[in-house]
């Protein structure tokens, strides 16, 4: 029994699409790897638990610990954000693996959504590595 090759290649329009999808991921994933490493970096200087570089007065201490556990909840939470967005990208492709005649049309409604989650999931991560940073200026200065 031989299998009958189907072949198809994608149209100009489609070809754009995987480069756009191609340069956000690429900018997706350098966003993690930096958020990575500021989180290291962080987990390391507290580790040592330095000598704070500005004394502060009890209650501006307090405040700026609200400040911090404040950033951390809104950190957790734009992981929450983004582990569910990606969980939604699972939809698409199950309509691939279950639907017949319409496998082309679920694959590029998959790479549209994947392009937007990720555009949105770079803006999201920028965000998590500026609060990061924010966050471990407060552990040099003050903690």
């Amino acid at each position: 029994m031989t299998q009958c090759s189907r072949e198809y290649e994608f149209n100009d329009e489609e070809n754009r699409l995987f480069l756009r999808l191609s340069q956000e991921l690429l900018r997706c994933g350098i966003s993690l790897l930096a958020a990575g490493v500021i989180l290291i970096f962080y987990i390391i200087f507290s580790f040592f638990d330095p000598m704070p570089l500005l004394t502060i007065s009890d209650n501006r201490h307090l405040l700026l610990s609200i400040i911090d556990y404040g950033l951390w909840v809104f950190i957790a939470l734009l992981v929450i954000y983004l582990s569910i967005t990606i969980i939604r990208l699972s939809v698409p492709i199950r309509l691939i693996a279950t639907t017949s005649g319409l496998d082309i049309s679920h694959l590029m409604d998959f790479m549209k959504n994947l392009a937007g989650i990720s555009r949105v999931s770079f803006v999201s991560l920028m965000i998590v590595c500026v609060l990061l940073i924010a966050s471990f200026v407060m552990l040099i200065l003050v903690f």
